[in-house]
């Protein structure tokens, strides 16, 4: 059932070694990537994941492999963070730019195509943000991350109509 105790130890081991590197290479990425995910750092995490897995897993693959892919793809992701901060336009490559949804109180039909945002999902990350009607947006922005920033109308400008089915506008 739990095999012999060699290879729960063995087991044990490269679990620990595998799980300090893994630490120390989320470390060496930083808060910033780990803080705001885009879905190309997902997919490294998930890479990272499935390396790791590996060599806790399969006794006969030599740590060293799972060790240096985890290291190798965390080196990569630093390395693009880095470049990326220095030069804007391949951030803008690399990591994509905001889309703009919601504009003074219209959703932006064609723009939420292309992102393929469906209006339900965005009304409900409006209400996640406390906004109770389109209308009363100056403008929101689908963020590479995927997450939705709102920039409300002021009080004096904001829209009397309180409907929840907000009017489509044409394209922009």
């Amino acid at each position: 059932m739990f095999g012999s105790g060699g290879e729960l130890w063995l087991s044990l081991w490269r679990t620990t070694v595998l799980w300090g590197v893994a630490l120390a290479v989320f470390r060496m990425v930083g808060k910033r990537t780990l803080g705001k995910m885009g879905a190309f750092d997902f997919a490294v995490i998930i890479m990272m994941g499935e390396a790791t897995a590996i060599g806790m897993e399969d006794p006969h693959v030599a740590l060293m492999i799972p060790i240096g892919v985890v290291v190798l793809l965390g080196l990569l992701q630093w390395a693009l963070t880095f470049l990326n901060v220095r030069w804007p336009a391949l951030e803008q490559l690399t990591q994509g730019t905001h889309t703009e949804v919601v504009k003074d109180g219209q959703l932006q039909a064609a723009a939420m195509r292309a992102e393929r945002l469906s209006e339900a999902d965005l009304l409900m990350e409006l209400r996640q943000k406390g906004v109770s009607s389109v209308s009363a947006v100056q403008a929101a922005y689908l963020e590479p991350t995927g997450q939705v920033s709102v920039f409300q109308k002021s009080s004096g400008s904001s829209s009397s109509s309180s409907s929840s089915s907000p009017s489509r506008s044409s394209p922009s």
